[in-house]
């Protein structure tokens, strides 16, 4: 079965979601990427507001920041369902689940 870990005496039960927990970590640590660049387009937005300077509608800060919240809202959608699987599928193989 896939995900299963075995041995040379047979199946263990053994369930190695190493690498799905490393992408999870890999996802977290973009997760601080996407807040650097909101923060980075809300300075820019600041910057700009003090400065009096006109931006084309096309260099919107407010459609930045609408992706960048996006970005986040997804991202955090898809981990936090990654790990409620995991959760799920380990404790359906848990030594005491009968």
């Amino acid at each position: 079965m896939p995900g299963r870990s075995s041995s040379s005496s047979g199946s263990t039960g053994f369930i190695s979601f190493s690498g799905i927990e490393s992408a999870l970590s890999s996802l977290k640590n973009f997760q601080n990427c996407i807040n650097t660049g909101m923060d980075t387009a809300s300075s820019v937005a600041l910057d700009l507001v003090e400065t009096q300077t006109e931006v084309s509608s096309e260099y919107s800060m407010d459609k930045a920041m609408v992706e960048f919240v996006m970005m986040d809202r997804e991202l955090n959608h898809y981990v936090k369902a990654v790990q409620s699987m995991i959760n799920h599928v380990s404790f359906f193989h848990s030594p005491g689940y009968i």
